[in-house]
């Protein structure tokens, strides 16, 4: 071909290119994009069941798309008259063919830009969102089966984004504040009724945490929203009970989570097991945060129609203890109510102490337990915010470092030959304890020290660690006074009936002069003749006055 031919059709193809660029800058002069509101708004509508407004439109030929610069979708007015989704921009994805020539709005995607969604739940654990696709825009359905897709609507997106939202969740009747939950994304590809579909989300949690689920779902359950079948991987960092409004701040449950694992549901039944870990757990108002981490590896089961479910044979591990968690759970209007039974067996006490100020256990200040081992056997009841939980704990072989146990006996110790020592072995201590947010209520104590004897009683540690137990130690004196007083009331063991008052971090061991004087001198009185009586009365009463220092 000649040079000057191929010149012209340079030319023209220049010519063409230019045209083309041309008519697509001018097109969104020619063609109003707002034109197409009701259409969009329309089909919107029909596929969410939900009555959606558009602001201004927008038409962007180069990138084949529209935007909108607000968008509102109603809520269910039985949960709210606000709107459900508020966006200052969203983008539509459509195919240009049928736009310009037909005049036809046809959706492939959707982007949506900071938008904020409210969820609502109720206390019968219906939510807001429930009905969405249902086609029920607050009119009764036209037939029992009749509902809506994204194909009957004439809209099919084959992706669907939202670009950093924000989720707030409101309980209906509950004292629980909204929480917000911030950055959130979410990502879906070929969203459809009819099949199941893959889908990211991520999202910043209230108090630092964040959430990523990433998975498959699908098809749509259009009559609930909720029961949609899932399958997805869970991985959560740095769940704040508190922050996250789980539990009330007067409820003394706090701490941290993290958790990673499955999470599969057919729609009915949910399922999930993986590994969790709980940092400065606190379960009691009166508690303080745990000292160290406790690690779980979870099998639970949740019920979505009965809001209940079940947790099987946790592995609960503080340190190298090792304990069984398992039990029940349900949703009761707002509050969860459990029913948990924890055992563990030969367990390290010194792992274990970390964990005694998340219930309300202090020790006096400056001791500590060191070596030994525990056995546990207890029972939770009740809701979250206020648990209750009951049953028995043994502690075998363990020492009391730096609390000197005969020293705070004194008045009853030193007279019968005890000496002082800082630091006291315990070769076993059972009791049966109760837990609630009045305190620890402590019941069938016994404690058995080589050094002293054995020390039996019940009391309250109350809520404000305030101290309250009668108690009484059978004493073999080794000398002095004590044994003066036992060979009297001809016993080789001396019975010392005393209080402990003061506080756990402080307590104080009192005698109890009254019961002590009593129980000798029935001793001696039961036994002895009138004469004899007396002499040996008289004798006690010297005895009685140097034990206890007074009259």
């Amino acid at each position: 071909m000649p040079t000057s031919g191929k010149v012209r059709i340079l030319k023209w193809f220049a010519i063409l290119v230019v045209l083309v660029v041309l008519a697509a800058a001018a097109l969104p002069f020619i063609l109003d994009a707002n034109q197409f509101r009701p259409q969009i708004e329309s089909k919107l509508s029909s596929a969410l069941g939900r009555d959606v407004k558009l602001g201004n439109l927008k038409l962007s030929i180069i990138s084949g798309s529209v935007r909108v610069e607000d968008i509102r979708i109603a809520d269910n007015p039985a949960f709210s008259k606000s709107p459900f989704v508020s966006a200052q921009s969203l983008h539509f994805s459509v195919e240009l063919k049928p736009l310009i020539f037909d005049k036809a709005v046809r959706i492939q995607g959707i982007t949506l830009d900071r938008p904020s969604i409210t969820l609502i739940g109720s206390k019968s654990g219906q939510w807001n969102f429930s009905d969405l696709g249902s086609g029920n825009t607050g009119q009764k359905p036209s037939s029992p089966g009749a509902s809506s897709d994204f194909t009957r609507a004439g809209v099919s997106i084959k992706q669907l984004e939202i670009l950093d939202g924000q989720i707030t969740l409101v309980h209906l009747d509950s004292s629980r504040k909204p929480s917000t939950i911030n950055n959130v994304s979410v990502k879906i590809n070929d969203l459809s009724y009819t099949s199941e579909f893959p889908f990211k989300l991520a999202a910043a949690l209230p108090g630092e945490g964040s959430l990523r689920l990433e998975g498959k779902a699908g098809p749509f359950n259009k009559q609930d929203m909720t029961l949609t079948p899932l399958t997805a991987e869970l991985d959560v960092k740095h769940f704040d009970l508190l922050a996250s409004g789980f539990s009330e701040p007067g409820s003394g449950l706090a701490g941290t989570f993290d958790f990673s694992g499955s999470l599969h549901s057919n729609g009915a039944e949910v399922q999930s097991n993986g590994k969790a870990s709980a940092d400065k757990l606190r379960i009691t108002s009166n508690g303080a945060p745990a000292g160290r981490m406790i690690g779980l590896q979870y099998s639970v089961d949740y019920n979505l129609l009965r809001r209940a479910g079940r947790l099987d044979d946790t592995k609960v591990e503080i340190g190298k203890a090792v304990a069984r968690l398992g039990g029940t759970y349900e949703l009761v209007e707002n509050s969860l109510n459990l029913k948990m039974i924890l055992r563990g067996t030969g367990m390290p006490v010194e792992d274990l102490t970390a964990l005694f100020p998340a219930f309300g256990i202090t020790l006096p200040k400056g001791a500590a337990l060191k070596g030994g081992t525990l056995n546990a056997n207890l029972s939770t009841e009740g809701p979250a915010e206020k648990l209750r939980t009951s049953g028995n704990v043994e502690i075998v072989k363990t020492r009391l470092t730096g609390f000197d146990l005969s020293g705070k006996m004194a008045l009853v110790a030193a007279q019968a030959g005890l000496k002082s020592n800082l630091d006291t072995d315990i070769e076993q201590f059972t009791s049966t304890l109760q837990l609630s947010p009045e305190g620890i209520q402590v019941s069938s104590l016994d404690l058995l020290v080589p050094s002293i004897g054995k020390l039996q009683g019940s009391g309250l540690v109350a809520a404000d660690q305030s101290l309250d137990f009668k108690m009484n130690a059978t004493l073999t004196p080794a000398g002095g006074i004590g044994a003066e007083v036992a060979r009297l009331i001809k016993r080789s063991s001396l019975e010392v009936p005393f209080f402990i008052r003061g506080t756990a971090s402080n307590p104080k061991f009192v005698p109890d002069v009254k019961k002590a004087v009593g129980g000798m001198l029935e001793s001696v009185l039961g036994g002895n003749t009138k004469d004899g009586q007396s002499k040996t009365g008289d004798s006690l009463q010297n005895a009685i006055r140097g034990l206890f220092k007074k009259k």
